[in-house]
């Protein structure tokens, strides 16, 4: 079973690849810092806050519900 915090890093990441985003990009549009970025997608925060999260997901022009409607949280506890 995948850790929750896992899919969310996990996803991050697939749609910065497909939006062409750097980290750098990713943390600028978001506000947040290189080092939370890092934390975030480098497995150093296995418990990230909601606000990152929440942050994060506007960076990535989409809705909290769109972000997490995919397959990789469907089967998560």
């Amino acid at each position: 079973m995948q850790l929750f915090s896992n899919a969310i890093r996990d996803h991050i990441k697939e749609l910065m690849q497909q939006q062409n985003l750097s980290v750098s990009e990713l943390a600028r549009r978001s506000g947040l810092t290189q080092s939370t970025m890092d934390s975030v997608l480098h497995i150093r925060d296995t418990n990230p806050r909601i606000d990152t999260i929440h942050k994060l997901i506007k960076a990535l022009n989409l809705s909290v519900p769109d972000f997490f409607n995919h397959s990789r949280f469907k089967d998560l506890e």
